[in-house]
């Protein structure tokens, strides 16, 4: 045989085994499906933010009148009591408006002590007839102008003295110093505006989270809703929070419009180990779960031992257990909820402005003013209900039938084997509109899908409450236990061959 011969021979043989291939295959393309049950169970729809941290009360403690720093009693962390001098500003000019209100109150009197005997004498020759009316009015209303002098002398002299008090700071209310602004020997200028000199909050057993949430989603929140956030200082450790305020000012930046919401938490107190006390403060309820009825935290923080109070395992002459050297005073009664320890002489020198004795906070509560919070708002929560996962709702097994004719939208249009990636892509979420035609918005139908004599079967369903992994489903015929399909098995990854150890796919490189 010649090579033409020979080659249509070879040709032959290869379509023949082609089609053999194809024929033996064809039972083995039908579509795996993934199927997933109805089952009972809690949904807790929560809204997720991020905020920050603040002390519920802080008050800034400013001067008003401008000079020299000459002392500061205060510092950072130092726990004031309401009164209390914290800083001094140089008196010295306010000394002398003072000695100048003074003299010229002196000079008021005695002006209308002079005015009040002239007027005396004009109107003794007044009344003999000696002087003119006119000259009578001129001397009462030189008397009149007299007194008025030493009025406005005596406002002078009170105002003088109330800016030489004010070269005296105090203390506003009870609290600790979370920030020091001024050092001694600066300049404060209160001309415009009133310098701030420290940051005073009132009660940190008491603070709050201002996060700012999306326009989309403030329609849900609503004032004493339960929220749960976490710190990066505690990352399995969940605190617990109420929303206490739903500000109406929006809030614009860049076209995108959010809105303010406070919500007011309990700080803990800290134990061994630098992480915050197990209480009920960071206890999640029954169907607080992040995936329903699972509580919504990571971990729990290790408890401390009896007797151990905050910094136990610091060390120091301020650590908290039973060896503990000076004393714990609590600041103001339980109000504040701010514990600290008499100032050490390191502590007070001339550059910490710390007077000895005073009380310094020693961060036994878990949060600090200022943390990033990560929080979840709890907007709906439902008890016990038929739910299926999301990705039920989503999934349209038409896509990968080959006699059946799409139902919902179809693929787009592609290379071969497209088809399938096109038809794996998730649909609209549950709820959502979808335009039928010019000027006409008609409503998604939602539906999962079940396997009949092998064939997938649409069943519509109306749904609920969805926390972004189970969404609350209900429709006749739905029972628990029923199952359903969630999707297809991928079944070019399962006919992958192994990856060789010597390089790449199918063997080494060449």
């Amino acid at each position: 045989m010649n090579r033409k011969a020979w080659i249509g021979v070879g040709v032959a043989i290869v379509a023949v085994g082609g089609g053999a291939a194809l024929l033996m295959r064809g039972d083995k393309d039908e579509v795996k499906w993934r199927t997933g049950k109805v089952d009972r169970g809690n949904i807790t729809a929560r809204i997720s933010a991020t905020g920050t941290l603040n002390a519920l009360i802080q008050v800034p403690v400013g001067t008003q009148v401008s000079g020299l720093v000459t002392n500061l009693m205060a510092d950072f962390n130092s726990l004031v009591k309401k009164g209390q001098v914290i800083g001094k500003i140089d008196e010295t000019p306010w000394i002398a408006a003072v000695n100048d209100a003074k003299a010229t109150l002196e000079r008021a009197k005695a002006s209308l002590f002079n005015a009040d005997s002239d007027y005396k004498r004009n109107k003794r020759l007044w009344e003999q007839k000696l002087i003119s009316d006119a000259d009578l009015d001129a001397k009462d209303l030189a008397l009149k102008t007299a007194k008025a002098a030493v009025d406005s002398a005596k406002a002078n002299l009170d105002r003088a003295k109330l800016n030489l008090d004010y070269c005296t700071l105090r203390a506003p209310v009870d609290g600790v110093v979370v920030a020091r602004l001024v050092d001694v020997g600066q300049t404060v200028a209160a001309s415009y505006s009133t310098p701030n000199m420290f940051n005073i909050a009132a009660d940190l057993s008491k603070m709050k989270v201002q996060a700012a949430i999306d326009e989309a989603d403030i329609g849900q929140v609503q004032v004493g809703q339960r929220a749960f956030f976490t710190v990066d200082s505690y990352p399995e450790k969940q605190f617990r929070g109420v929303v206490s305020q739903v500000q109406l000012n929006p809030v614009i930046n860049q076209n995108v419009v959010t809105y303010n919401v406070v919500m007011e938490v309990t700080n803990e107190p800290r134990v061994a180990g630098s992480a915050p006390a197990e209480g009920k403060g960071g206890e999640a309820k029954g169907g607080e779960g992040r995936h329903g009825d699972r509580p919504w935290k990571r971990g729990e923080a290790p408890a401390g031992k009896p007797g151990e109070g905050p910094g136990a395992h610091r060390g120091g002459p301020h650590a908290g257990g039973p060896q503990a050297g000076p004393r714990m005073e609590r600041l103001g009664g339980p109000k504040t909820g701010l514990t600290g320890s008499p100032a050490t002489d390191l502590e007070a020198g001339t550059a910490r402005y710390i007077v000895p004795g005073s009380l310094i906070y020693r961060g036994d509560l878990a949060l600090f003013p200022g943390m990033t919070a990560n929080c979840a708002i709890v907007t709906m929560e439902r008890q016990d209900v038929l739910r299926v996962p999301s990705s039920a709702l989503r999934f349209n097994p038409n896509a990968f039938l080959k006699d059946t004719p799409a139902q919902g939208p179809r693929p787009a249009q592609g290379a071969p084997g497209q088809a399938g990636a096109q038809g794996n892509r998730p649909a609209a979420a549950p709820g959502n509109r979808q335009g039928g035609g010019k000027g006409m918005v008609a409503r998604r139908e939602d539906r999962i899908w079940i396997l009949e004599n092998g064939k997938p079967k649409a069943i519509p369903v109306k749904v609920g409450a969805s926390d972004g992994m189970f969404t609350e489903i209900s429709g006749d015929g739905i029972t628990e236990g029923m199952s359903i399909l969630l999707g297809v098995e991928d079944l070019k990854k399962a006919a992958m061959p192994a990856a060789s150890p010597l390089g790449g796919p199918g063997g080494p490189r060449r």
